[in-house]
């Protein structure tokens, strides 16, 4: 056999693999660079931030973020898009401005067109947020109570609410 014909039966085997063993469709999303993502923690801040409760970081919200997003196509280059677009419009970094600027940012994160990456960016970062961070047992108490509804539901239903400061 020559090389010639050895090189192709290696390409034939190789291209042959690759159609037989699929590959699982987040492989392409299973490396995320840190350095693109730095913003990630301050924006999720800027949406949950430290009150009587702890903040969205405070949580490690950012790292469980990440780890959901390694499971769904696209999910981490659109976390990495819109930290960049965040990077973008606070020049040099997010991370470094001042809060109030940081809401304006994320302000217009919110009203942008939507299938933009900005408005995508928030909408699906806020509802997944949103889903794990009330989901964590430190931030029941800033709910008005320190354990799940069920299975002991809300005795005190016909009690007024008493709103703890």
């Amino acid at each position: 056999m020559n090389r010639r014909k050895f090189l192709l039966h290696v390409a034939q085997a190789s291209a042959f693999i690759s159609y037989c063993v699929p590959a699982p469709t987040a492989l392409s999303a299973t490396f995320v660079s840190n350095k693109k993502l730095i913003a990630l923690p301050y924006f999720l801040d800027t949406l949950i931030p430290e009150d009587t409760t702890p903040s969205a970081s405070q949580l490690g919200l950012h790292e469980t973020l990440i780890s959901h997003a390694k499971h769904i196509e696209n999910y981490t280059t659109l976390l990495e898009l819109g930290c960049q677009w965040l990077d973008l419009q606070a020049q040099p970094a997010f991370n470094k401005l001042p809060q109030s600027t940081a809401d304006k940012i994320v302000s217009i994160a919110a009203n942008s067109n939507n299938n933009t990456i900005p408005n995508m960016f928030f909408e699906r970062v806020k509802s997944d947020l949103f889903t794990f961070y009330y989901s964590h047992p430190a931030s029941w108490p800033g709910l008005g109570f320190d354990t799940p509804p069920q299975p002991l539901g809300y005795p005190d239903f016909t009690q007024p609410i008493e709103i703890k400061p």
